[in-house]
């Protein structure tokens, strides 16, 4: 007997085959709703669970085994997970096309690798250690003669427990307060008053019953309670109070002294991480980069932690230790490949170091785990066009535009490889989209004019221009490529005032000064343009279009002796420079002149 003569003559195999390709499809909704955890895929899971349900009753059982009733199976159970499976497919073809970089079929929901956390509020934070000790540990510590007022005590510190459990610490608070009055002696109970003190922000207060906890336990740990877990409790409450001590003048920002306070809680208590990093916080917090390293470095040797290790990673970034950086980093996502955090300034490094290889593929891996983030993929364009991958660069700049449509800098970064490939209408365009966008850069506005300048739309370009100046009026490029477009428009005079205003910003090149003397002399202004010669002589003194310049000045200034030895200084450093001299008509009155014609003789051709 085998497996085919227990199947009855009148099963229906049609139906098993649909209800196992319904279990393939349960697979895959459920792998879905997982990774898309909403409401609408735990919603079509529930109904692919009851189509299957249903379908696996209907083949072993062959109860409801009606037309209708298998068309709703199917329809449920194949036809509605089937157009869901369709439509991953097509989001994940559309987000290659537009990315050109590796998409999943189920697009995971961006989540940070660290719900809430900030770097920012991690460092501004000290960490803590031991909480409050429990009414039951205090009770075998009161040494009350009267049972009643012992009963109630402990009735009180139970009651205590419930309010710290609720989240009532301000409650739990009074009634510490009431108790460390009444029992002035019990370091147990006023360390719990101190330390809802901290909780309840109450630093100096806290301080100064920390003084007090630390009077009552004298120089060494209490001993003698009756079980090992109290024995536990009372060899550490010294250092629990020197910690609730170190936690309050953090909080004061007295740093120095908290060090103080956390360096005694190692010296009581073995492998003492917390207070390692609260040191190293203290150390950051007044400067001291380098100690604060050294104390994360051996919280780390007491146990490993992700969050601690990239403490030390931004550490060394800020101090440029880019090796170290580089390892821990590296070390992290080894371990914890979602830590999205970790990925962030591991990109960063690589793209400060140059690595575009490595800083490319730190971007792929980003635009899985933060999907929505723009400027992810405005990165990893930047990364692809250095790799030589431009049209990739471009589809992850107008995705990144896509996401945030106020992205300037996405919008430049297209306009500039439309420039490049003469493609000037539509890079006119995202230039426009730039400035209209979040930030308003003046790369933007110098590409814009530029290409309205090689169209030869030279008011246009003087607009932008003048746009540029109100928007960055500090920008000493802006205010020489104005002055530049204006002497293209022979409107001389503005352009002097402008180069004037660009000199007060940057008085250090030589083409300022060349450009400005050339509009003192088409204004006739020959002295001021020599005297701006000079000073571009004196930041470069082999400049030969400077040279030819005061040549130039000399000549229409009459001075005969200046005139040669300027253009003979010139033609040396430049010979081309002969035909330019022939030509140029402010040197009209010298070409019957004897050293003129000499200087500017071209050199015979020999056959």
């Amino acid at each position: 007997m085998n497996f085919f003569e227990n199947v009855p003559t009148n099963y229906n195999v049609s139906l098993a085959f649909i209800v196992f390709m319904i279990i393939l499809m349960t697979v895959y909704m459920a792998v879905r709703s997982v990774r898309r955890l909403d409401a609408v895929s735990i919603i079509l899971f529930a109904v692919q669970l009851c189509a299957l349900t249903m379908g696996v009753l209907t083949v072993i059982d062959r109860v409801l085994a009606v037309p209708l009733f298998e068309i709703i199976i199917i329809v449920f159970g194949l036809f509605l997970p089937g157009t869901v499976l369709i439509s991953d497919y097509i989001g994940m073809k559309k987000r290659i096309k537009k990315s050109l970089a590796d998409a999943p079929l189920i697009e995971k929901i961006e989540r940070q690798s660290h719900g809430g956390w900030k770097y920012s509020e991690f460092i501004d934070e000290p960490n803590e250690w031991k909480s409050v000790i429990k009414a039951a540990d205090i009770a075998g510590t009161l040494n009350l003669d009267n049972k009643k007022l012992k009963s109630n005590v402990n009735k009180q510190l139970t009651h205590v427990d419930k309010l710290i459990n609720d989240g009532e610490i301000k409650q739990a608070l009074e009634i510490y307060t009431v108790l460390s009055g009444l029992i002035s002696d019990n370091p147990f109970i006023i360390y719990n008053t101190a330390w809802l003190s901290y909780k309840n922000g109450l630093y100096e207060d806290a301080i100064q019953i920390c003084k007090k906890a630390l009077h009552l336990t004298g120089d060494t740990p209490l001993t003698g309670l009756k079980n090992s877990k109290k024995n536990e409790i009372s060899c550490l409450l010294r250092p629990m109070i020197h910690f609730c001590y170190g936690l309050c003048l953090f909080k004061v920002k007295k740093y120095l002294s908290a060090i103080d306070q956390f360096i005694m809680v190692q010296n009581e208590t073995d492998g003492q991480k917390e207070a390692d990093v609260n040191i190293a916080k203290c150390y950051l917090a007044i400067g001291e980069i380098g100690k604060a390293q050294e104390h994360i470095r051996k919280a780390l040797k007491l146990k490993d932690d992700n969050i601690l290790r990239y403490f030390l990673a931004r550490l060394c970034f800020e101090k440029n230790e880019e090796m170290e950086c580089k390892y821990q980093l590296e070390t992290i996502v080894e371990k914890y490949p979602e830590f999205t955090e970790a990925w962030y300034l591991l990109a960063k490094l690589y793209r400060k170091r140059g690595d575009w290889e490595n800083a490319l593929i730190a971007y792929k891996k980003l635009t899985q785990l933060a999907p929505q983030d723009a400027e992810v993929y405005y990165r990893l364009g930047i990364a692809q066009r250095h790799e030589g991958k431009t049209e990739e660069a471009l589809s992850n700049f107008k995705f990144a535009a896509e996401i945030n449509p106020d992205f300037s800098r996405a919008y430049y970064s297209m306009a500039s490889i439309y420039d490049a490939a003469g493609k000037t209408d539509k890079a006119i365009e995202c230039l426009e989209k730039s400035l209209m966008g979040d930030e308003r850069l003046e790369m933007a506005y110098n590409l814009l004019a530029e290409i309205y300048i090689s169209k030869d739309r030279i008011l246009e370009a003087i607009r932008v221009y003048d746009e540029a100046i109100r928007v960055h009026p500090e920008s000493y490029l802006v205010h020489f490529n104005l002055g530049v477009s204006l002497m293209m428009m022979k409107r001389y005079e503005e352009a002097v005032r402008v180069f004037r205003r660009a000199e007060k910003l940057t008085n250090d090149d030589p083409a300022l000064y060349y450009n400005w003397a050339s509009a003192e002399i088409s204004l006739k202004n020959y002295s001021e343009a020599a005297r701006l010669y000079k000073e571009g002589l004196k930041l470069k003194s082999d400049d030969d279009e400077i040279l030819f310049g005061l040549a130039r000045v000399s000549a229409l200034s009459g001075d005969v002796d200046a005139t040669i030895g300027f253009l003979t200084k010139a033609i040396e450093i430049n010979p081309d420079l002969r035909l330019r001299a022939k030509a140029s008509t402010d040197f009209s009155a010298f070409r019957t002149h004897p050293q003129f014609i000499e200087i500017t003789k071209l050199p015979i051709k020999r056959k």
